[in-house]
């Protein structure tokens, strides 16, 4: 989605006007550059009983200019960024590009720029699908565009706001794809490839990939006895944002649970709803997207990140209940279920982070249940 900002200047195909509760007029700028009947239309919405402005509430206006959509947001003083971002994503879901495919919000009175990137944030975040291995019919519209419309004081820090938003998006995009990737198509070493080729041509970023013989070499058991029953063996992916920035700020790190499927080993989940299995990499993919979304917004602090990839699979080499594996901080841990894999890929991937002497750590992961 290509995102601008602008004053009240053009209609684009559908226009949506965020409205208060209560407005029983055409709020300023609303009909700035409309034609005659689309005007008239407009304000005797307004004048009308058909809509009042509470929170959900919508009414369409079909001109021959384009399509009109009267948005409720309910009190002025209720409206919170959660909420502006909420509104916004429902509202985009209920557009069709039947009717085009420039959306114009026009922010009229009583906007601040905080609520209006929101609004717009949660446009850009619903404004996604997973359709890679569906067959595409061709789409002669072409992708969305936003424009943003507001008074010429609030544009420039509208438009800036709008960007930030727009950028972190990119992150947020990159670990819903992640996740829906089928495992089939991503597994651990594929995980650590697209992590390389992400890193590559980026100032400030570095992405080391510890395959399986280096984790052997480290003596990572936690997560290798996890992985060790897949064709497809486990890794480790360590990100870097601004390594040489000051080295005495203080340095976070983020590690992710990275089960690119999770069967539950040896202690095989039920059937129904294994498919969703693959998302119990969701943790990583998380990391993955942080690290993105901190990149294009131009982040100049330092960041560690690291995840802990792993197929959970049973096979003739698989780790058992009743197991005792090494782990990389010298402790043991007994095996009693093979599907509470996290904590043992974990154990590896958060005694590393420690060893970075970091200011904080966050983990991130999934708990699939069996």
């Amino acid at each position: 989605m290509k995102v601008t900002t602008s004053g009240f200047l053009e209609t684009g195909n559908i226009m949506v006007i965020p409205v208060f509760e209560g407005c029983n007029k055409a709020p300023n700028n609303a009909t700035t550059n409309l034609n005659r009947s689309a005007s008239i239309a407009l304000k005797s919405a307004f004048a009308s009983d058909s809509f009042t402005g509470k929170l959900g509430e919508s009414l369409s206006i079909w001109t021959k200019e384009c399509q009109i959509i009267l948005l409720g947001v309910g009190e002025k003083n209720d409206l919170t960024t959660k909420k502006s971002r909420d509104t916004g994503a429902k509202c985009f879901a209920s557009l069709s590009k039947n009717h085009g495919t420039k959306i114009v919000i026009r922010y009229t009175t009583g906007w601040n720029v905080k609520n209006m990137a929101a609004f717009a944030e949660g446009m850009i975040l619903r404004d996604y699908s997973f359709d890679k291995y569906q067959k595409k019919e061709d789409d002669k519209k072409g992708p969305w565009s936003l424009m943003c419309q507001t008074i010429e004081r609030h544009q420039d820090a509208l438009n800036s706001a709008v960007n930030r938003a727009y950028e972190i998006a990119t992150g947020v995009h990159l670990a819903r794809d992640l996740g829906n990737e089928p495992a089939n198509k991503l597994y651990p070493e594929e995980f650590g490839k697209r992590a390389l080729e992400w890193s590559k041509d980026k100032q400030n970023v570095e992405v080391e990939v510890w395959n399986y013989a280096r984790l052997k070499e480290e003596g990572m058991y936690g997560l290798i006895e996890v992985g060790k029953g897949s064709i497809h063996k486990p890794c480790m992916v360590f990100f870097r944002l601004n390594p040489s920035a000051n080295k005495d700020s203080e340095v976070p790190c983020i590690v992710g649970k990275g089960i690119t499927f999770d069967s539950g080993g040896i202690s095989i989940k039920g059937s129904a709803g294994m498919d969703e299995m693959k998302l119990d990499m969701h943790g990583s993919a998380t990391v993955f997207g942080l690290f993105q979304a901190l990149h294009a917004t131009g982040y100049e602090g330092r960041i560690n990140g690291i995840t802990c990839m792993a197929e959970n699979m049973p096979s003739a080499e698989a780790y058992r209940p009743g197991d005792v594996i090494n782990t990389y901080s010298g402790k043991t841990i007994e095996v009693l279920n093979t599907d509470a894999e996290g904590r043992n890929v974990l154990a590896d991937g958060l005694w590393k982070a420690s060893e970075l002497k970091p200011s904080y750590i966050i983990d991130l992961a999934t708990l699939t249940g069996s």
